[in-house]
């Protein structure tokens, strides 16, 4: 045992001296997520879990029995609102540079907070048409602050202002 503790504390000494911990610094290890319906799963699922309130959220429409009220259950089913929830905006200037499926998108939202978002797919440099996904937690019960789609009723709280600007790698661009 105290070889191993002495090879190890002599290893990360090593890497300290050189300057190799940076790239450690900044990941968190997650141990656990919640469980679902007796479902331990081993990744952030919480997003897709949602689609148990579309569901919802179309059953409540058509409880009401009006071809109005199946309109707006169709829409849900078509748009959702609760689950992969996103904004689809159009940016200027466009892309100054490609940016990859994931990559993180930060702006202000409805009540001037800050909101982060990522992309669902790679955009090239020139393109100006872009879809943001809304950043979700690992707690289901608070996992995304936007909640938008076909919704009756949706939530704004935490989504973006219906235009503002967002920070994609650095870069600045403005959008409606």
């Amino acid at each position: 045992m105290k070889l191993s503790l002495a090879v190890f504390a002599t290893s990360f000494a090593v890497a300290a001296e050189a300057g190799s911990l940076e790239k450690w610094a900044n990941i968190r290890r997650q141990l656990s997520y919640e469980m679902v319906a007796g479902y331990k799963p081993e990744s952030q699922v919480t997003d897709h879990c949602a689609i148990d309130l579309d569901q919802k959220a179309i059953e409540a429409q058509l409880a009401i029995g009006t071809n109005e009220a199946f309109g707006a259950a169709r829409k849900i089913y078509n748009t959702g609102g609760n689950s992969k929830v996103y904004a689809q905006v159009t940016i200027t200037p466009a892309l100054t540079k490609a940016i990859a499926k994931g990559d993180s998108i930060m702006g202000r939202g409805t009540e001037d907070q800050e909101v982060a978002g990522k992309t669902g797919q790679a955009y090239e440099a020139g393109d100006s048409n872009i879809k943001v996904y809304y950043s979700t937690t690992d707690i289901q019960s608070a996992y995304v602050g936007c909640q938008v789609g076909g919704l009756v009723e949706p939530t704004l709280k935490g989504c973006f202002k219906d235009s503002g600007e967002f920070t994609i790698g650095g870069d600045t661009y403005t959008y409606t």
